[in-house]
């Protein structure tokens, strides 16, 4: 993998545009009331991803927050508003990644009888998603293309070869299991200007 800035950037909008359709396939299967085995597998392996790939947008939005601190006057009432709100909308969500695991492990094991318990903490993680992450993406985006270099955008991505791999396997795990119109592959990718519902 060559390392510029345009190799890193394209890397991180592919993770997150698999994040969107898998949350979107997610969030449609969730609204289904007939549900089967396979139904619960699919919602299983999307947790799996979800809760990857989220950690991993975590961990990378925590390094911009301090790779963009230095770049922001401390008198700059704009920014500093938007970096508190992105440091508030990550501690947040960590919390609902959390629950959204600990209902994934407890539909393992009860399966299609813990469905309607799993569905309510789905739905919390999902709100929390649109609200708390979703509506924060971007909004400091002007000024990271203004004063961000190669080596910023290198340390912000945290791309290993086992992050790659891993975001790899996990998205392919959700295509395989994907029910007739809920792959993720049909879902369009989300723009920067484009809603997140």
């Amino acid at each position: 993998m060559s390392k510029n800035r345009i190799d890193f950037e394209s890397h991180v909008a592919s993770e997150r545009t698999h994040l969107s359709q898998v949350r979107r396939a997610f969030a449609d299967a969730v609204k289904i009331e007939a549900a089967d085995p396979s139904m619960i597998n699919f919602l299983v392996v999307c947790c799996d991803y979800m809760i990857f790939s989220l950690r991993r947008l975590i961990e990378q939005d925590v390094v911009l927050h301090e790779r963009l601190l230095p770049h922001v006057d401390s008198d700059d009432a704009e920014y500093q508003e938007k970096l508190k709100k992105l440091d508030t909308g990550l501690s947040s969500m960590e919390t609902f990644i959390r629950n959204l695991e600990n209902a994934k492990l407890q539909l393992v094991k009860s399966g299609l009888y813990g469905l309607h318990d799993f569905k309510k903490v789905a739905n919390e993680f999902l709100d929390a998603f649109l609200t708390m992450l979703a509506s924060n993406r971007h909004s400091t985006y002007s000024l990271e293309k203004e004063v961000f270099q190669s080596s910023d955008w290198e340390a912000i991505a945290c791309i290993s070869e086992e992050s790659i791999q891993s975001e790899k396997d996990l998205y392919h795990d959700v295509i395989i299991s994907s029910p007739e119109g809920l792959n993720p592959r049909d879902y369009p990718p989300i723009g920067h200007q484009q809603a997140v519902e």
